[in-house]
């Protein structure tokens, strides 16, 4: 028996193998869309089946911001909850001034102060758009899915020049100076891996260190977000965010 050309034959099999393993990852890569790339993420995220089941969940969230000497400016402990039919989403914390809480249901927003109705229209505009940010930062990959969310899909890149990940631009108005999103996605299970925010000239990058895991829907846990300068370089860390599953409660 000639084992030189059994091993020969053994190694080329491995080869063609390994190559036609490449070419099908490649060939998969390369066809993908935004669209498909959000579906594969989804199902990554725990699928739409299981968020569909959702009626409401309660979870804390911390917020720590640092100055760019690294010093804590600030840190913010908010209880957040999101509910569906109806829709609502509610914001608790405290400040100096005593306890607060934001709450908008079926599109109206009211804000109380130590249980008094706050009427500055300012006031409850801002705190309109921080309930608007709690459940689109929270509830990812599944807000993509929104019509008015406009996506262009990038490609492969090197995320803090060390992760590999797929990018997509994601914009909600064609305006000079709005918002842009990208998200970058792992390239091994899809996961939201993290965010850049272009927001008035400014530019954060927010990578997602944790994922929780009572849910089976793998939100965030662990968020880190830091100033870029316009290279695209980390200028400092600014905010370390924290969440912490309280409650969720299924539909009947």
């Amino acid at each position: 028996m000639n084992y030189l050309y059994l091993s020969k034959k053994g190694t080329v099999f491995k080869l063609v193998f390994f190559l036609i393993i490449f070419l099908f990852c490649f060939c998969e890569k390369n066809n993908l869309t935004a669209e498909s790339l959000i579906e594969k993420s989804i199902q990554a995220h725990g699928g739409l089946n299981l968020v569909k089941q959702f009626k409401s969940i309660q979870y804390n969230k911390s917020t720590k911001l640092y100055s760019k000497n690294g010093e804590l400016e600030n840190h913010l402990i908010q209880k957040i909850n999101h509910q569906w039919d109806p829709f609502l989403t509610s914001i608790e914390w405290k400040n100096s001034e005593g306890f607060l809480n934001a709450k908008k249901k079926d599109g109206k927003v009211s804000l109380k102060l130590n249980n008094i109705l706050i009427k500055d229209s300012l006031k409850i505009i801002s705190a309109e758009s921080n309930l608007d940010a709690a459940f689109y930062v929270f509830w990812q990959p599944f807000q993509l899915l929104e019509p008015a969310a406009k996506k262009v899909l990038l490609g492969s890149q090197k995320l803090l020049d060390s992760i590999d990940v797929i990018e997509m631009q994601v914009s909600y108005s064609d305006e000079v100076g709005a918002d842009q999103w990208y998200y970058f996605f792992d390239q091994k299970n899809f996961k939201i891996r993290g965010v850049k925010v272009e927001h008035k000239k400014r530019i954060s990058l927010i990578i997602n260190e944790l994922y929780e895991t009572k849910t089976g829907l793998s939100l965030n846990k662990s968020r880190k977000s830091y100033f870029l300068d316009s290279k695209g370089k980390v200028k400092y860390l600014r905010a370390a965010y924290e969440y912490e599953i309280l409650s969720f409660n299924y539909k009947k």
